[in-house]
């Protein structure tokens, strides 16, 4: 399966000429404004994404500190994009946690180069586990996002069986929390419906009980990704 790449940029001959570079080896998604990219943040899933630092209304850096601050894509790699080299703004950039910088007239060749070397350094890095939760309680949902992420888990969380679905087929999750489904399907029965899938795709399910509590969660999910010895 190709990795997605979220290019945002407010100058679409830069968005075309970008996408044609990488689109066939790569999944691309493209924005072109900076604004559109905060207020759709939460629909948004990629493996890296392209920001460009000059944008009106949202520039890149204001759209970075937001990136940061969102659990689904806080650990995404942000390469930033500007139209002339600047060695300081790379330093300051660097300096905040952005994976790479690239300078618009790049070369097609150069371009994929980097990308797959960003991709790469980024993969070397520690491995962090992925959790993908379904449940209907948004409180619920909030603690036990709150409580897997401070644990450097990576969470992400659905409210149908539909979205978990397309979730587990692109990403591969690590493990399934399963609770009620939007429409109040019991987490055993939301199990049995999904079984194939689980199956299919080797994702570790944890279904929640009633009396599944918060205060356990931790415990119940190093359990189920700890391999039976």
């Amino acid at each position: 399966m190709k990795k997605r790449i979220l290019i945002v940029d407010d100058d679409i001959m830069t968005l075309k000429i970008l996408k044609k570079y990488l689109e066939e080896t790569y999944d691309v998604v493209t924005e072109n404004a900076g604004y559109r990219f905060i207020e759709k943040m939460g629909s948004y899933e990629a493996d890296m994404i392209l920001l460009d630092i000059e944008m009106p209304v949202v520039n890149g850096l204001q759209a970075f500190e937001e990136i940061v601050r969102n659990p689904d894509l806080k650990d995404v790699p942000v390469v930033f994009l500007s139209g002339v080299s600047n060695p300081n703004l790379v330093r300051e950039l660097m300096g905040k946690g952005a994976a790479g910088y690239l300078v618009k007239t790049i070369p097609k060749g150069e371009l994929l180069a980097r990308i797959e070397k960003i991709f790469n350094e980024s993969e070397s890095r520690e491995v962090i586990q992925e959790i993908l939760i379904l449940d209907n309680d948004i409180e619920h949902l909030k603690s036990m996002r709150s409580i897997l992420t401070e644990n450097n888990y990576k969470v992400r969380v659905v409210r149908t069986s539909m979205e978990a679905v397309d979730h587990i087929r692109k990403h591969h999750p690590n493990l399934f929390i399963i609770g009620r489904d939007s429409s109040g399907v019991e987490p055993q029965d939301v199990y049995e419906s999904l079984a194939k899938i689980i199956r299919e795709e080797r994702v570790i399910p944890l279904v929640m009980e009633e009396n599944f509590f918060t205060t356990e969660l931790l415990d119940r999910v190093s359990s189920a990704l700890t391999p039976n010895t």
